[in-house]
């Protein structure tokens, strides 16, 4: 997995993989309807939950969200975010 690093204000949302199988990629990050896979979340920031529509499931989705100026997720697939 590529490194990924985005800066700025950053409105992300979390949700559970239930698509996760048999990879340890067990959380969704959705920044920007892009979406990442991770195994672990570190969150330095305050989060609180939201929900959206998602289209592609035509149905609405719970998760957490948070705002945060920094993302960072490693190649072993740990995501964290922080001011």
């Amino acid at each position: 997995m590529d490194p990924i690093k985005l800066d700025g204000n950053i409105f992300f949302k979390i949700r559970f993989n239930t698509m996760h199988a048999d990879t340890n990629l067990y959380w969704r990050i959705i920044i920007n309807d892009e979406e990442y896979l991770a195994a672990t979340l570190n969150c330095r920031v305050n989060t609180f939950s939201d929900e959206s529509f998602d289209k592609n499931a035509n149905t609405t989705k719970w998760h957490i969200a948070g705002i945060c100026r920094h993302f960072h997720l490693d190649e072993d697939g740990n995501a964290s975010f922080s001011d």
